[in-house]
Protein backbone atom coordinates (compact mmCIF):
# COMPACT_ATOMS: atom_id res chain seq x y z
CA UNK A 1 0.00 0.00 0.00
CA UNK A 2 2.94 2.41 1.41
CA UNK A 3 4.08 2.54 -2.50
CA UNK A 4 0.64 3.47 -4.17
CA UNK A 5 -0.22 5.93 -1.54
CA UNK A 6 3.37 7.91 -2.22
CA UNK A 7 2.69 7.88 -6.02
CA UNK A 8 -1.30 8.87 -5.38
CA UNK A 9 -0.69 11.74 -2.78
CA UNK A 10 2.92 12.98 -3.68
CA UNK A 11 4.28 15.42 -2.48
CA UNK A 12 3.21 14.66 0.95
CA UNK A 13 2.58 18.35 3.05
CA UNK A 14 5.72 19.21 5.00
CA UNK A 15 4.24 22.29 6.83
CA UNK A 16 0.47 22.57 8.86
CA UNK A 17 -0.98 24.29 6.87
CA UNK A 18 -0.96 22.14 3.95
CA UNK A 19 -3.01 19.56 5.82
CA UNK A 20 -6.14 20.42 4.31
CA UNK A 21 -9.90 18.88 4.04
CA UNK A 22 -8.48 17.90 0.28
CA UNK A 23 -5.44 16.25 1.40
CA UNK A 24 -6.98 14.17 4.11
CA UNK A 25 -9.76 13.44 1.68
CA UNK A 26 -7.39 11.58 -0.39
CA UNK A 27 -5.23 10.29 2.37
CA UNK A 28 -8.43 8.72 4.20
CA UNK A 29 -9.65 7.32 0.67
CA UNK A 30 -6.76 4.57 0.87
CA UNK A 31 -8.73 3.52 3.82
CA UNK A 32 -11.91 4.21 2.76
CA UNK A 33 -13.44 4.29 -0.77
CA UNK A 34 -15.35 7.51 -1.20
CA UNK A 35 -14.63 9.14 1.81
CA UNK A 36 -14.71 13.04 1.51
CA UNK A 37 -14.11 15.77 4.18
CA UNK A 38 -15.89 18.53 3.54
CA UNK A 39 -14.24 20.93 6.23
CA UNK A 40 -11.26 20.40 8.62
CA UNK A 41 -11.11 22.40 11.90
CA UNK A 42 -7.08 22.32 13.64
CA UNK A 43 -7.23 21.77 17.34
CA UNK A 44 -4.24 21.29 18.99
CA UNK A 45 0.15 21.06 17.43
CA UNK A 46 2.08 18.86 19.85
CA UNK A 47 5.79 19.37 19.09
CA UNK A 48 8.26 16.66 19.98
CA UNK A 49 10.42 14.12 18.01
CA UNK A 50 7.78 14.11 15.75
CA UNK A 51 4.86 16.87 15.39
CA UNK A 52 1.17 15.44 16.34
CA UNK A 53 -1.84 17.54 14.57
CA UNK A 54 -4.88 16.99 16.04
CA UNK A 55 -7.39 17.39 13.83
CA UNK A 56 -11.66 17.55 13.87
CA UNK A 57 -13.07 16.23 10.35
CA UNK A 58 -16.59 16.72 9.33
CA UNK A 59 -17.01 13.92 7.03
CA UNK A 60 -19.82 12.92 3.74
CA UNK A 61 -22.23 10.49 3.70
CA UNK A 62 -19.90 7.52 3.11
CA UNK A 63 -17.20 8.93 6.00
CA UNK A 64 -20.34 9.00 8.21
CA UNK A 65 -21.38 5.18 7.64
CA UNK A 66 -18.06 4.12 7.66
CA UNK A 67 -17.91 5.32 11.99
CA UNK A 68 -14.77 7.64 10.93
CA UNK A 69 -13.86 9.26 13.97
CA UNK A 70 -14.25 12.57 14.85
CA UNK A 71 -10.46 13.69 15.79
CA UNK A 72 -7.44 12.14 14.12
CA UNK A 73 -3.74 12.54 14.55
CA UNK A 74 -1.47 13.57 11.77
CA UNK A 75 2.09 12.60 13.00
CA UNK A 76 4.84 13.56 10.94
CA UNK A 77 7.69 15.81 10.35
CA UNK A 78 6.30 18.78 10.11
CA UNK A 79 9.41 20.98 11.59
CA UNK A 80 12.13 21.23 8.97
CA UNK A 81 15.34 20.22 10.82
CA UNK A 82 13.85 17.33 12.69
CA UNK A 83 12.17 16.58 9.42
CA UNK A 84 15.99 15.95 7.87
CA UNK A 85 17.35 14.72 11.32
CA UNK A 86 14.50 12.11 11.99
CA UNK A 87 13.73 11.03 8.32
CA UNK A 88 14.73 7.42 8.87
CA UNK A 89 12.23 7.00 12.08
CA UNK A 90 9.58 8.95 10.49
CA UNK A 91 9.45 6.10 7.62
CA UNK A 92 10.31 3.43 9.98
CA UNK A 93 7.09 4.42 11.76
CA UNK A 94 5.12 4.43 8.64
CA UNK A 95 6.47 1.25 7.34
CA UNK A 96 5.66 -0.12 10.50
CA UNK A 97 1.82 0.52 10.32
CA UNK A 98 1.70 -0.60 6.54
CA UNK A 99 3.87 -3.94 7.55
CA UNK A 100 3.91 -4.90 10.91
CA UNK A 101 1.35 -3.91 13.01
CA UNK A 102 -1.45 -6.12 11.95
CA UNK A 103 1.03 -8.88 13.20
CA UNK A 104 1.24 -7.61 16.82
CA UNK A 105 -0.40 -9.16 19.77
CA UNK A 106 -0.05 -5.75 21.63
CA UNK A 107 -2.63 -2.97 21.87
CA UNK A 108 -1.72 0.12 20.03
CA UNK A 109 -3.69 2.85 18.11
CA UNK A 110 -5.50 2.40 14.97
CA UNK A 111 -4.45 3.71 11.54
CA UNK A 112 -6.32 5.35 8.75
CA UNK A 113 -3.05 5.86 6.46
CA UNK A 114 0.72 5.72 6.54
CA UNK A 115 3.10 6.75 3.70
CA UNK A 116 6.22 8.15 3.37
CA UNK A 117 7.18 10.41 -0.16
CA UNK A 118 10.96 10.06 -0.82
CA UNK A 119 11.49 13.15 -2.82
CA UNK A 120 11.03 15.87 0.16
CA UNK A 121 11.85 13.63 3.43
CA UNK A 122 8.45 13.15 4.87
CA UNK A 123 6.43 10.21 6.05
CA UNK A 124 3.07 10.69 7.75
CA UNK A 125 0.73 8.50 9.81
CA UNK A 126 -3.11 8.98 10.42
CA UNK A 127 -4.15 7.62 13.71
CA UNK A 128 -6.76 7.92 16.15
CA UNK A 129 -6.95 10.15 18.78
CA UNK A 130 -6.93 7.52 21.86
CA UNK A 131 -8.37 10.74 24.19
CA UNK A 132 -11.76 10.18 22.49
CA UNK A 133 -11.51 6.66 23.88
CA UNK A 134 -11.07 8.10 27.53
CA UNK A 135 -7.91 6.20 27.75
CA UNK A 136 -5.25 7.01 30.06
CA UNK A 137 -1.95 8.79 28.97
CA UNK A 138 0.94 7.24 31.21
CA UNK A 139 3.49 10.39 32.30
CA UNK A 140 6.95 10.34 33.47
CA UNK A 141 5.69 12.11 36.39
CA UNK A 142 3.07 9.32 37.85
CA UNK A 143 5.18 6.45 38.14
CA UNK A 144 3.23 2.80 38.15
CA UNK A 145 1.89 0.44 40.61
CA UNK A 146 2.83 -3.17 40.46
CA UNK A 147 -0.05 -4.22 38.76
CA UNK A 148 0.32 -1.71 36.02
CA UNK A 149 3.97 -2.67 35.68
CA UNK A 150 3.00 -6.48 35.85
CA UNK A 151 0.31 -5.78 32.87
CA UNK A 152 2.50 -4.48 30.61
CA UNK A 153 5.60 -6.73 31.54
CA UNK A 154 3.44 -9.47 31.01
CA UNK A 155 1.97 -7.75 27.22
CA UNK A 156 6.02 -7.72 26.63
CA UNK A 157 6.60 -11.02 27.23
CA UNK A 158 3.21 -11.70 25.19
CA UNK A 159 4.95 -9.72 22.20
CA UNK A 160 8.89 -11.34 22.55
CA UNK A 161 7.41 -14.36 23.25
CA UNK A 162 5.83 -14.62 19.90
CA UNK A 163 9.30 -13.54 17.79
CA UNK A 164 11.56 -15.05 20.25
CA UNK A 165 14.69 -16.50 17.93
CA UNK A 166 12.26 -16.58 15.57
CA UNK A 167 13.02 -16.93 11.30
CA UNK A 168 11.44 -14.12 10.68
CA UNK A 169 14.03 -11.93 12.03
CA UNK A 170 16.79 -13.63 10.48
CA UNK A 171 18.46 -11.93 7.14
CA UNK A 172 16.31 -13.38 4.90
CA UNK A 173 13.21 -13.56 6.88
CA UNK A 174 10.18 -11.82 6.57
CA UNK A 175 11.24 -8.85 8.76
CA UNK A 176 14.52 -9.31 8.10
CA UNK A 177 15.02 -5.45 6.86
CA UNK A 178 14.51 -4.64 10.79
CA UNK A 179 17.05 -2.30 12.47
CA UNK A 180 19.43 -4.00 15.23
CA UNK A 181 19.18 -2.75 18.55
CA UNK A 182 22.83 -0.98 19.00
CA UNK A 183 23.39 1.71 20.96
CA UNK A 184 26.43 3.49 19.30
CA UNK A 185 25.40 2.17 15.80
CA UNK A 186 28.12 2.21 12.82
CA UNK A 187 27.36 5.16 10.12
CA UNK A 188 24.62 7.26 9.43
CA UNK A 189 22.22 5.44 12.05
CA UNK A 190 24.69 6.82 14.26
CA UNK A 191 24.89 10.49 13.90
CA UNK A 192 22.48 11.09 16.96
CA UNK A 193 23.77 8.49 18.78
CA UNK A 194 27.75 9.45 18.45
CA UNK A 195 26.65 13.04 18.22
CA UNK A 196 25.70 13.55 21.83
CA UNK A 197 29.10 11.83 23.18
CA UNK A 198 30.94 14.44 21.88
CA UNK A 199 33.06 16.04 24.43
CA UNK A 200 31.18 19.28 24.23
CA UNK A 201 28.12 18.05 23.25
CA UNK A 202 28.04 15.52 26.20
CA UNK A 203 29.37 18.20 29.10
CA UNK A 204 26.70 20.51 28.15
CA UNK A 205 24.11 17.96 29.45
CA UNK A 206 25.78 17.06 32.42
CA UNK A 207 25.62 20.90 33.68
CA UNK A 208 21.95 20.59 32.73
CA UNK A 209 19.78 20.55 36.09
CA UNK A 210 19.48 16.49 35.27
CA UNK A 211 23.43 16.12 35.42
CA UNK A 212 22.72 17.29 39.13
CA UNK A 213 20.61 14.88 39.42
CA UNK A 214 22.65 12.15 38.73
CA UNK A 215 26.39 10.79 40.49
CA UNK A 216 29.13 12.86 38.98
CA UNK A 217 30.96 9.34 38.00
CA UNK A 218 28.36 9.19 35.32
CA UNK A 219 29.57 12.49 33.75
CA UNK A 220 32.46 10.67 32.33
CA UNK A 221 32.13 10.59 28.63
CA UNK A 222 35.44 8.18 28.22
CA UNK A 223 33.81 5.77 30.87
CA UNK A 224 30.25 6.32 29.11
CA UNK A 225 31.26 5.43 25.27
CA UNK A 226 33.34 2.14 27.18
CA UNK A 227 30.40 0.77 28.47
CA UNK A 228 28.01 2.01 25.73
CA UNK A 229 30.16 -0.14 23.64
CA UNK A 230 30.62 -3.36 26.12
CA UNK A 231 27.10 -3.33 26.07
CA UNK A 232 26.85 -3.19 22.28
CA UNK A 233 28.81 -6.89 22.33
CA UNK A 234 26.79 -8.18 25.01
CA UNK A 235 23.84 -7.44 22.88
CA UNK A 236 24.91 -9.15 19.99
CA UNK A 237 25.13 -12.48 21.86
CA UNK A 238 21.40 -13.18 21.52
CA UNK A 239 18.60 -14.50 21.77
CA UNK A 240 16.92 -11.84 19.49
CA UNK A 241 13.25 -10.84 19.42
CA UNK A 242 11.02 -8.04 18.12
CA UNK A 243 10.96 -4.77 20.75
CA UNK A 244 9.48 -1.78 21.19
CA UNK A 245 12.87 -0.02 21.29
CA UNK A 246 11.63 2.90 23.24
CA UNK A 247 9.07 2.00 26.09
CA UNK A 248 8.84 4.95 28.64
CA UNK A 249 5.96 6.61 30.36
CA UNK A 250 5.47 8.92 27.21
CA UNK A 251 5.09 6.20 24.85
CA UNK A 252 2.39 4.20 27.13
CA UNK A 253 -1.30 3.96 27.37
CA UNK A 254 -3.75 2.21 29.32
CA UNK A 255 -7.20 1.14 28.11
CA UNK A 256 -10.40 1.66 30.50
CA UNK A 257 -9.81 -2.24 31.31
CA UNK A 258 -6.46 -2.04 32.52
CA UNK A 259 -4.91 -3.50 28.82
CA UNK A 260 -1.49 -1.81 28.23
CA UNK A 261 -1.27 0.16 25.09
CA UNK A 262 1.59 1.44 23.20
CA UNK A 263 2.51 4.50 21.29
CA UNK A 264 5.16 5.65 19.17
CA UNK A 265 6.69 3.15 17.22
CA UNK A 266 9.95 4.82 15.46
CA UNK A 267 12.16 2.99 16.86
CA UNK A 268 11.18 -0.88 17.14
CA UNK A 269 14.00 -3.44 16.03
CA UNK A 270 15.61 -6.45 16.56
CA UNK A 271 17.34 -7.03 19.90
CA UNK A 272 17.46 -8.57 23.79
CA UNK A 273 14.80 -8.48 25.31
CA UNK A 274 16.36 -7.10 27.96
CA UNK A 275 16.27 -3.74 26.79
CA UNK A 276 12.93 -3.30 26.59
CA UNK A 277 12.33 -4.63 29.95
CA UNK A 278 15.00 -2.12 31.24
CA UNK A 279 14.03 0.05 29.56
CA UNK A 280 10.40 0.53 30.61
CA UNK A 281 10.92 -0.47 34.25
CA UNK A 282 13.46 1.64 35.68
CA UNK A 283 11.68 4.74 33.53
CA UNK A 284 8.55 3.71 34.63
CA UNK A 285 8.88 2.96 38.66
CA UNK A 286 9.49 5.39 41.83
CA UNK A 287 12.76 5.36 42.95
CA UNK A 288 11.56 3.76 45.94
CA UNK A 289 9.37 1.18 44.78
CA UNK A 290 12.15 -0.13 42.11
CA UNK A 291 14.59 -2.27 44.38
CA UNK A 292 11.73 -3.06 46.00
CA UNK A 293 10.05 -4.36 43.01
CA UNK A 294 12.57 -5.29 40.47
CA UNK A 295 13.15 -8.84 41.54
CA UNK A 296 9.58 -10.09 41.59
CA UNK A 297 8.96 -8.57 38.34
CA UNK A 298 11.40 -10.19 37.08
CA UNK A 299 10.39 -13.00 37.44
CA UNK A 300 6.72 -12.40 36.43
CA UNK A 301 8.16 -11.45 33.16
CA UNK A 302 10.50 -15.28 32.85
CA UNK A 303 7.39 -16.57 33.96
CA UNK A 304 5.07 -14.93 31.50
CA UNK A 305 7.63 -15.82 28.92
CA UNK A 306 7.62 -19.55 29.40
CA UNK A 307 3.53 -19.43 29.51
CA UNK A 308 3.90 -17.43 25.94
CA UNK A 309 5.59 -20.60 24.49
CA UNK A 310 9.54 -20.06 24.99
CA UNK A 311 10.69 -23.01 25.84
CA UNK A 312 14.06 -22.23 27.38
CA UNK A 313 13.63 -18.62 28.47
CA UNK A 314 16.52 -16.95 30.57
CA UNK A 315 17.63 -18.28 34.09
CA UNK A 316 16.59 -15.71 36.98
CA UNK A 317 20.98 -15.23 37.38
CA UNK A 318 21.13 -14.65 33.22
CA UNK A 319 18.13 -12.29 33.27
CA UNK A 320 19.51 -10.36 36.20
CA UNK A 321 22.91 -9.94 34.85
CA UNK A 322 21.12 -8.55 31.44
CA UNK A 323 18.92 -6.59 33.14
CA UNK A 324 22.13 -4.35 35.15
CA UNK A 325 24.02 -4.28 32.01
CA UNK A 326 21.32 -2.92 30.51
CA UNK A 327 20.60 0.18 32.61
CA UNK A 328 23.36 2.28 31.04
CA UNK A 329 21.46 2.39 27.76
CA UNK A 330 18.78 4.42 29.67
CA UNK A 331 21.60 6.16 31.60
CA UNK A 332 23.05 7.82 28.76
CA UNK A 333 20.05 8.45 26.76
CA UNK A 334 18.15 10.28 29.16
CA UNK A 335 21.16 12.07 29.82
CA UNK A 336 21.30 13.47 26.91
CA UNK A 337 18.64 13.96 25.74
CA UNK A 338 17.56 17.38 23.74
CA UNK A 339 15.00 19.67 25.54
CA UNK A 340 13.12 19.75 22.21
CA UNK A 341 12.48 16.24 22.48
CA UNK A 342 11.64 15.74 26.52
CA UNK A 343 11.32 18.17 29.10
CA UNK A 344 14.09 19.13 31.69
CA UNK A 345 11.79 18.04 34.46
CA UNK A 346 10.94 14.67 32.23
CA UNK A 347 15.10 14.55 31.86
CA UNK A 348 15.56 15.08 35.31
CA UNK A 349 13.29 12.48 37.01
CA UNK A 350 14.29 9.68 34.55
CA UNK A 351 17.81 10.60 34.45
CA UNK A 352 17.95 10.15 38.05
CA UNK A 353 15.94 7.16 38.07
CA UNK A 354 18.33 5.33 36.10
CA UNK A 355 21.18 6.95 38.18
CA UNK A 356 20.77 5.47 41.27
CA UNK A 357 19.98 1.87 39.31
CA UNK A 358 22.88 2.20 38.38
CA UNK A 359 25.00 3.32 41.88
CA UNK A 360 22.45 0.39 43.53
CA UNK A 361 23.67 -2.49 41.00
CA UNK A 362 27.15 -1.26 40.56
CA UNK A 363 27.01 -0.78 36.95
CA UNK A 364 30.09 1.99 36.75
CA UNK A 365 32.17 -1.19 37.70
CA UNK A 366 30.29 -4.14 35.68
CA UNK A 367 30.05 -1.92 32.54
CA UNK A 368 33.64 0.18 32.43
Amino acid sequence: MERECEARLSPLPVEVGEVTAKWLSQALATYCEGVEVTSLKLMDVIYGTATKLRVRPEYNARGNEAGLPRSLIVKGGFVPEYRHLNAYIYEYEARFFDEVQPELPVQVPRAYFSATDHSNGQSIVILEDLAERDVTFCRVQNTLSYAQAAANLDAQARLHAQYWSAPALAADGKLGWLAEQDPLPDGEAGTYHWGQLKADVFAHYTQLPRGAAIARQFHDRDWMQRALLNLRSFDRLGPMTFLHGDVHLGNLYIERDGTPGFLDWQSYRRGPWSHDFTYFLVSALDIADRPEWERSLLTHYLERLAAYGVATPPSFDEAWDAYRRHLVYGLYFWLVNPVEWQAEVNNCAVASRFAMAALDHDVFELMG
